[in-house]
């Protein structure tokens, strides 16, 4: 059999509209340059609920309390008053995350404080700018000054003065759209250079004094001198996510940039339905006789002019009162037009869309919207852990880096600073079956360091703890030891007193008749509710005062020992792994 082929060229794709299966209509507005994808991830980021949700979860979750360790403790009282009090770095490590996350790219530097001080040319005085009027001119970085002390006006020369003071130190996150890196793939080194903003070097040519009297040098000579500035080595600490060997390495490649034509289509979707709602949600409603058969037909025998006034009548009458009753000589049928919007709209595919946008940033959808279980998904829980972890080593690596620049600079010794563990699994479980392990072998298995950091406690915090409770109960007992006997003391003084003068007396009698008299009444008292309890105890103080105070004594002794058995029970549960 013989089969005969027509021409191949119409078959072809070539000249059509289409020729291309990954290009659609949505590629024409992926953007083509770095600092552009950098705009669209902004754009992203605040205009997607699922984004902005994740990567806020993403960059707070992981940031945890700072360890500091170190044996001087002036030391690191220190360090927790400049990261605590001062930079906010807990903060700060969020929002770099942020940045991270968004841009994939985030720069960090410190600014250290100084003053700025003009020297007089004509006499050599010396005066902090602040204090002083002076006239600035870019060109040159020309300081024109009235000297306080000469009253001449001439040219200043200025002298910056490093000034120890961490309470003015600043961290500074850097644009990355204004930023250019220059890489050597060989060894590794980068150069990092700063496109100054274009309103900030208006501010600098106006003499704007507050940009003028605190801007470092550097910074005025290249707006002075129209370039672009470039850091110092070792200034800027440069986070970046990670990207393949095949795209230049000296950037971070934004982890939103698998979303951005998920998110064009989500919004095509979205405004489709909007164009649904405005035509087809709310119906178009049509009054008209309606024709109950053949031969009978209401156009023909009725005025439709007054039908129509009389049904306009009825219908403002029933808006009024809705319990008015219309009467009509035929029969009324309502055509309906529009109103089929909710059969139209597209919502499952804008769902099925937004979940791909989670899944391309790598998150489970419990971890966005709740539900994530250590027993349903440990998997999962495993991977996000690891990604987490990582990126937690890099906050620490930041925070390192900012501890040893502002040691350095405030001449402040070393110390290593980290975050506490973290952890997303909380196995419940384990740690039970760790602590029984425990009990069993009679404390041997764990040491107490490792006890309680299962459940992220300092040991060092809890022996204080103890030890100040310690202190408190000795000064309690004792405090009580003390009243006893001041008791004991007066109760004899009573008694020899009554004997001498032969005058009877409730109270006098053996001593230990009266304690037991008011042990009787403490344990009556212990059974009592709070509001009888302390009328009965004031009832007594206006009987008999002395009875009164061994009551008391006696009562506050007996609670201290019941205190002091629940304590024990309570430990002895800890012990056998009852938390």
């Amino acid at each position: 059999m013989t089969y005969q082929y027509e021409d191949t060229a119409e078959l072809s794709t070539r000249g059509l509209q289409h020729p291309n299966p990954l290009f659609d209509f949505l590629t024409t507005f992926v953007p083509r340059r770095l600092k552009t994808l950098f705009q669209y991830c902004e754009y992203l980021y605040y205009n997607s609920p699922q984004i902005f949700a994740a990567l806020n979860k993403f960059a707070i979750y992981p940031v945890t309390e700072f360890v500091y360790e170190t044996d001087n403790d002036t030391l690191k009282r220190n360090y927790e008053n400049l990261f605590e009090d001062i930079l906010n770095l807990k903060s700060m490590l969020i929002r770099t995350g942020i940045d991270r996350h968004v841009y994939g790219n985030s720069f960090t530097s410190i600014f250290f404080p100084f003053h700025r001080f003009l020297r007089c040319t004509v006499c050599g005085s010396l005066h902090n700018i602040q204090h002083v009027q002076y006239k600035f001119r870019l060109k040159g970085i020309q300081f024109r000054l009235t000297c306080p002390n000469c009253k001449n006006h001439a040219l200043a020369k200025v002298e910056d003065k490093k000034i120890k003071l961490a309470s003015k130190i600043n961290i500074i996150r850097w644009d990355p759209k204004q930023m250019d890196v220059e890489t050597n793939p060989i060894t590794g080194e980068s150069e990092y250079y700063y496109e100054i903003p274009h309103n900030i070097r208006e501010r600098v040519q106006r003499g704007d004094t507050s940009l003028v009297s605190t801007m470092p040098m550097p910074f005025l000579e290249t707006i002075a001198e129209k370039k672009i500035f470039k850091f110092a080595p070792k200034q800027i600490y440069h986070m970046k996510a990670d990207a393949p060997a095949g795209i230049d390495n000296s950037w971070g490649f934004p982890p939103l940039t698998s979303t951005i034509k998920q998110f064009f289509y989500v919004a095509v979707l979205r405004k489709a339905n909007e164009a649904i709602s405005m035509e087809h949600i709310v119906p178009f409603r049509v009054l008209h006789p309606q024709q109950v058969s053949g031969n009978a037909d209401p156009v023909i025998t009725i005025s439709m002019a007054n039908w129509v006034n009389e049904t306009k009548m009825n219908l403002k009458a029933w808006r009024r009162d809705p319990l008015h009753l219309m009467f009509s000589p035929v029969a009324m049928g309502v055509t309906t037009l529009g109103g089929q919007g909710r059969a139209l709209m597209v919502t499952g595919e804008i769902k099925e869309a937004e979940e791909n946008i989670i899944a391309s940033m790598g998150i489970p959808r419990e971890f966005l919207y709740g539900g994530l279980s250590a027993t349903g998904s440990g998997v999962t829980l495993r991977m996000l852990e690891n990604q987490l972890l990582n990126y937690t080593t890099e906050l620490i690596q930041l925070g390192q880096w900012v501890a040893d620049r502002c040691g350095r600079y405030l001449d402040w010794g070393h110390i290593k600073v980290k975050l506490q563990p973290f952890k997303l699994v909380d196995d419940v479980q384990q740690k039970m079956a760790l602590l029984n392990a425990n009990a069993q072998t009679g404390g041997r298995l764990l040491s107490n360091t490792t006890m309680a950091g299962l459940f992220d406690l300092d040991i060092d915090e809890e022996r204080e703890v103890r030890l100040q409770e310690e202190i408190d109960e000795f000064k309690h007992q004792h405090q009580m030891q003390r009243k006893m006997e001041k008791l004991q003391v007066d109760l004899a003084s009573q008694a020899e007193a009554a004997a001498a003068a032969g005058t009877p007396s409730s109270t006098v009698g053996n001593q230990q008749q009266i304690i037991a008299q008011a042990d009787a009444t403490v344990q009556q008292l212990m059974q009592m509710d709070d509001g009888s309890r302390k009328s009965y105890l004031s009832s007594l103080q206006a009987e008999d005062y002395v009875m009164y105070s061994v009551v008391i004594q006696r009562l506050e002794e007996a609670q201290t020992q019941m205190r002091a058995q629940v304590k024990a029970q309570m430990q002895q549960q800890g012990q056998g792994g009852m938390m």
